[in-house]
């Protein structure tokens, strides 16, 4: 399930990251495991796109950080900002849909690792929730 193609801006706070992007959009999906609650402070929203549809204007305080054997994290090492989720081997790159600019039209789809959600919240919303990536 993709959305068409259209071009969208992001960035994180400082700027210190900023791109723009090109193509297909993965609806957004919220994951509440572990690694992105303590990534996040919370659940993580993110869209999916191809790497190499990304332009970067600036990835001056672009950082990676080796989250797991099978995957890295980048965030800006300036103001913080969780950027992307990125595995090992994939044409792909999540990105956090929090970064991009109003209106991104893009739409949320499901939820994943449900298993993991913190006890400080419910997830009340009617979309499909998974105890794996689907």
């Amino acid at each position: 399930m993709k959305s068409k193609i259209r071009t969208l801006s992001a960035s994180c706070l400082c700027n210190g990251v900023s791109m723009k992007i090109t193509g297909e959009f993965r609806p957004v999906i919220n994951c509440h495991c572990v690694q992105c609650t303590k990534t996040h402070g919370n659940f993580a929203a993110y869209t999916s796109v191809l790497e190499a549809n990304i332009e970067y204007k600036s990835k001056k305080t672009l950082k990676w950080f080796k989250s797991s054997q099978k995957a890295k994290r980048g965030f800006c090492k300036t103001c913080g900002a969780s950027i992307f989720f990125k595995r090992y081997g994939s044409k792909g790159v999540s990105i956090s849909a929090g970064l991009f600019r109003n209106p991104s039209k893009l739409m949320t789809k499901s939820h994943i690792y449900v298993k993991n959600k913190r006890d400080y919240y419910e997830i009340k919303d009617d979309l499909p929730k998974f105890n794996k990536y689907k």
